[in-house]
């Protein structure tokens, strides 16, 4: 009888320690989840361009006399899995009231493509342009497999950068991380 109570307390202990370790092990998922989740940190490193870089930045898309340069890229078609290039009239209008929203400050907001000749009817030197010496594609997107990608640059050249579709929360978000 001594020792069925002997094994009964061992089997308890052995269950209980069992138990404790399911939970540290769904502990330590979870903390790995949230962690890969990362966010853009406001007081994480920035990127920067050199002088040459920002230079010729400034030149090409027209900037002057903004605290911030948001570049709206269009990847090449060969990038995407779709036609990236289709309707770009009625992508540039719904970009235009998309922007308006948001009310943004001292913000030079211009949309950049990869392919020239398929944006020619859109490219305008003004607010769409081409992008010069393949200089966003290279420095920014070499790697990304995605549609389109946006850069923030601020007047430093220090800069945060974002493959794939954005939001207006992303937007904002990486205009004060560069603040």
């Amino acid at each position: 009888m001594k020792i069925g109570i002997i094994d009964d307390y061992a089997n308890a202990q052995l269950i209980k320690s069992f138990l404790n370790m399911k939970k540290i092990l769904l502990f330590i998922i979870l903390a790995v989840a949230l962690l890969s989740f990362k966010k853009l940190e406001k007081n994480g490193s920035k990127e920067k361009l050199t002088e040459t870089e920002l230079k010729s930045i400034k030149e090409n898309y027209n900037w002057i006399s903004k605290e911030f340069l948001i570049i709206n890229f269009r990847m090449p078609k060969s990038s995407c899995h779709y036609n990236n290039y289709s309707d770009l009239k009625k992508s540039s209008t719904w970009w235009t009231s998309y922007y308006a929203k948001m009310k943004l400050v001292n913000v030079h907001n211009v949309f950049v493509y990869s392919d020239k000749k398929k944006a020619k009817k859109i490219i305008d030197s003004k607010a769409h342009f081409e992008d010069v010496n393949s200089f966003v594609l290279n420095n920014f997107f070499s790697k990304s497999k995605a549609c389109y990608g946006i850069v923030v640059v601020n007047e430093s050249g220090e800069f945060k950068k974002k493959a794939g579709e954005y939001t207006q929360e992303n937007i904002l978000e990486l205009i004060n991380c560069l603040k």
